[in-house]
Parts: C-alpha cells; structure tokens; sequence
C-alpha cells in the first residue's frame, strides 16, 4: 500500500511483523544457549534421561495427546449450536492446528476458522467467539487452581484434592440447563490442567528433579497462562523462561534444573506434534476435496 507520496507503508508493518516473530525463536535459542553453558545441570539431565521412570516415559507424549484430544470436545460443545460437528474432524482440526501453532501469529488458528466456515457454514464471528471462550475458562481454571494452592497453604490440604472435589462438583452440574453447559466446559479445562500438570511432572523426574503435585499444578499455571501469548506461536521461549524463573518460589528447583525440564517437555511436545498435526492435516485434506 502506497500514500499520496508513493511512500510504501508496508514495509514498516511487514517489518514488525518479522520482529515478532523473531521473539520466540530467539528465546527459544537462547534458553538452549544458556542450558549448554550450565554444563552440571546439562550432564545430570542427560544422565538420568538415560534410565526415565517408565511413568514419566508414557506421561510425556500422552498428555500432550490428552491435551489434543480436550480441545477437540470442547470445539464441539462450543460450536453444538451450528450442528452435530463430526468429532472425529475436530480432533484433527485441533492437532492439525496446534501444530501449526508453533509458527509465530498462530496460524493454526486461521486454518480451523476457514475450516470450519467452508465445511459447516460456522461464521468467523462464531469461531472467535469460541476461540476467546476457550481462553476464558482456561483463565477460570487457572483462578480455581490458584485459589486451591493459596487454600492449601492455609489449610495444609493438598491443592490436588481441592481440584478434585472441585471436579466431581462440576460433574454434578453438567445437566442443569446453561449452568449444566458452562459446568461441563469448566470440566474438561480442569481435565486439561491436569494433563499440564502431569507434562511438567513427568519432564522434571525425567530429568532427575522430581516435584511434587502442587508444584506441578503451579507451574501448570503458568504454562497454561503463557501459552495464551498471542505474538509467538504457542508461547515458544516464553512459556521456557516464564515457568524456569518462576520455578524457585513454586516448586524450590534452580530455575536452571527447570529450563531443561521445559526444553524436554517442548522437545516431546513437537515431536508427537509433527506426525499427529501433518497426518490429521492430510486426513483433512482428503476430505476437503470434491
């Protein structure tokens, strides 16, 4: 686009745009840097990734799956009003789109949005509109999970029994009317903490620095809140850095014992991503054809 000068005034919009996106490649890096050069912590994580709890070996990659999996459900129970979406397709809509949600500006997100517009006629106003839902009940579940760590410090009752109590109340809800829906969607975002919550455990006793539920739970929250970042494609080096500096005061680990624990859960993370998100987005390719 060009002014009444002949001026470009792209180029400074297309340049922001590539500083952006340089921001999470470059955190990204630099946490790798930084985790070379504490060649301690480096050699003990490698050592102990030699001989994993098998727990932690099966947690990693199917939590992230689990993870796939609740995004599906939820798609489907924010969007029931324009349909019985198949939910087969919205589960490879949601791999396919967080896998494409590691590119910077989550283009993964514009792909389930014209999906679905094409498909089944859903208006892209509908699809933002369930897209900020989902943000808002990660932020209440993040609230709910806050609220039971603060009450466990109180009451010395583990946060974990709090979410769990919390859980079985909203199952009793889930069938009355509007609060039953709202009931139901909380629930499933509470399922999908747990699935963070179990991803952070299972990559800090891979690594040899086991941490307890509520530390996990904590970082949980962090994870979750930073993944809402919109500029870097699924918060990659924010959510690094963010839940390694926080993880003194949360869980009492060195915040460099956390990097690498975050650098193996992200490591994992992409690597049941890539065939998960390109298989799902050829299986949607087949079907998208005449």
């Amino acid at each position: 686009m060009t002014d009444a000068g002949g001026a470009d005034r792209s180029r400074p919009r297309l340049g922001g745009v590539a500083a952006r996106r340089a921001i999470g490649g470059l955190l990204a890096l630099a946490a790798a840097w930084v985790l070379w050069r504490h060649e301690a912590v480096l050699g003990e994580a490698l050592q102990a990734l030699r001989t994993p709890p098998a727990w932690a070996v099966a947690a990693l990659p199917l939590s992230v799956l689990a993870s796939i999996a609740v995004g599906g459900v939820l798609l489907k129970r924010l969007l029931h009003r324009h349909g019985d979406l198949p939910m087969g397709e919205l589960m490879a809509l949601n791999a396919a789109a967080t896998l494409f949600n590691l590119l910077p500006l989550k283009p993964g997100l514009a792909g389930r949005i014209a999906w679905q517009r094409r498909h089944h006629g859903v208006a892209v106003a509908s699809s933002l509109q369930a897209s900020v839902a989902l943000l808002l009940l990660s932020a209440a579940v993040v609230a709910f999970a806050i609220g039971a760590l603060l009450l466990a410090r109180v009451a010395a009752v583990p946060a974990v029994a709090g979410l769990v109590v919390l859980g079985v109340l909203l199952l009793a809800l889930r069938r009355h009317g509007r609060l039953g829906l709202l009931a139901e969607l909380l629930w499933w975002r509470l399922l999908d903490l747990g699935a963070w919550a179990l991803r952070i455990a299972a990559a800090f006793a891979a690594i040899g620095a086991p941490v307890d539920a509520d530390a996990a739970i904590a970082l949980a929250c962090v994870a979750m809140a930073a993944g809402a970042v919109p500029v870097v494609g699924s918060a990659i080096g924010v959510r690094e850095w963010v839940v390694a500096l926080l993880a003194p005061a949360l869980a009492g680990v060195p915040w460099e014992t956390a990097l690498a624990a975050e650098l193996l859960g992200r490591a994992v993370e992409v690597t049941v991503l890539l065939p998960a998100g390109l298989g799902a987005s050829w299986w949607l390719a087949q079907r998208s054809r005449p």
